[in-house]
């Protein structure tokens, strides 16, 4: 029973860490309405398509960043494409500009019968 136990307080743990934001600018955090929110997927997800952040501007994201806040402007995102059930995995770059207060999430595009990861897209929430 406390095996049990045990082992859903790491995955709750495991979970919460995954969902947390890297700010990917100096100085101090910024209002949401100044910063752009760029959202992927938690490293710790258990589905079978997922886009998962690496860097931003060459600025590493954290094991336990899945979102990143951005200045209005130009970026260069790494974003890892895997497909859990063929074991696809693509890194994609992707150039990109975002505003102030706007939210966006990265989005795989499969191919093959949805076995291979063509592209991550990223699209305004």
């Amino acid at each position: 029973m406390i095996h049990i136990r045990l082992v859903v307080i790491a995955l709750a743990c495991a979970m919460l860490l995954g969902c947390s934001t890297q700010q990917a600018y100096s100085g101090a955090a910024r209002p949401a309405e100044e910063v752009a929110l760029i959202k992927g997927d938690p490293k710790f997800r258990l589905t079978p398509v997922a886009a998962y952040l690496r860097s931003v501007d060459d600025q590493v994201m954290g094991d336990t960043q899945s979102s990143v806040q951005v200045l209005p402007g130009e970026h260069e995102l790494v974003v890892d494409c895997v497909v859990t059930t063929s074991g696809d995995r693509q890194r994609v770059r992707l150039q990109i500009v975002v505003k102030a207060g706007e939210r966006y999430r990265l989005e795989p595009q499969l191919s093959g019968a949805n076995q291979v990861c063509d592209t991550v897209r990223m699209i305004k929430e």
